[in-house]
């Protein structure tokens, strides 16, 4: 399994439509339910919602879709919940959460850094994000007609 960083991902900090929304997101985490071979006893545990046996496994990865967390084992019939919390508290193979450094520019573009501006509603955010593009693809224009000539 990979380590997980504390450096936002080129895939997050270089694509600007993902940026604002996902700026502090180091990977995502889900949970899924394997079916499972269990002894008669303990059938009724692990027997799910949707009455198959099976395991309810949580893992995590980063986004170069590399694992960095897996807890298995869980009976099929627990709660997400009560799985996550159990990650993020155990003593052993613990789900450790990055803390955000502080003071730290993660962006690393001192030069083109821009202070960032997040708008209150979508509507500001969507008006922001067009006149980027807008502005982005003049710009394009402008050096196409003047390599061009």
């Amino acid at each position: 399994m990979a380590k997980p960083g504390l450096a936002v991902s080129p895939k997050i900090r270089d694509i600007t439509r993902f940026y604002p929304y996902f700026k502090d997101c180091v990977g995502a985490i889900d949970g899924t339910h394997i079916l499972a071979m269990i002894a008669r006893k303990d059938t009724a545990s692990y027997r799910n919602r949707k009455g198959q046996l099976s395991q309810n496994v949580l893992a995590a990865c980063n986004f170069d879709l590399e694992f960095i967390y897996v807890l298995s084992g869980w009976e099929g019939s627990a709660h997400d919940a009560k799985v996550l919390n159990d990650a993020l508290t155990r003593n052993t193979n613990q789900l450790k959460v990055p803390e955000e450094e502080s003071g730290v520019d993660e962006r690393g573009d001192d030069e083109n850094h821009v202070d960032e501006e997040i708008h209150g509603t979508e509507e500001q955010q969507r008006v922001l994000a067009n006149a980027w593009r807008a502005a982005i693809a003049a710009n394009m224009w402008t050096n196409a007609m003047n390599t061009g000539s």
